[in-house]
């Protein structure tokens, strides 16, 4: 059977593949910054840090990776069946201690819940500010 018509145009599709490319070569700068300085944190985490300086900085253009973020995201669900496949290889564990493991799941989520939304907050705030004290000076 021939497909009528793909999900995405080839242009489309290509955009999407270049910007997975990108965010997947700061995800590997983060790797190797992580290993060459010996930091505590993931790849994905300094990766990110990258990004946001690179956003902040004006190196990178949000619209460079917005599509391929947003697909990312999107499918995030399917990223996560390899963890949960292999969970189950630690069916005893999951049987005795998985309560242990619940609540630490559920309070880490709502730790990081109320520091997002907190931090969220806090940037409008800033911005807020920030705006005032521009409009202040006569800046637009």
């Amino acid at each position: 059977m021939i497909v009528k018509k793909l999900p995405y145009k080839i242009g489309s599709l290509s955009q999407l593949l270049l910007q997975l490319a990108i965010l997947f070569a700061f995800w590997y700068v983060g790797y190797f910054i992580s290993s060459y300085f010996n930091l505590s944190l993931s790849a994905g985490v300094t990766g990110l840090f990258l990004m946001l300086f690179a956003l902040l900085l004006g190196v990178m253009k949000l619209s460079w990776v917005r599509t391929g973020a947003h697909w990312a995201l999107g499918h995030l669900v399917l990223l996560f069946v390899p963890c949960v496949i292999g969970l189950m290889n630690y069916k005893t564990l999951l049987l005795t201690d998985g309560w242990k493991l619940i609540i630490a799941v559920v309070i880490g989520t709502a730790t990081v819940m109320i520091v997002t939304g907190y931090s969220v907050k806090f940037g409008f705030l800033c911005e807020e500010k920030l705006k005032a004290y521009l409009k202040k000076q006569g800046r637009p």
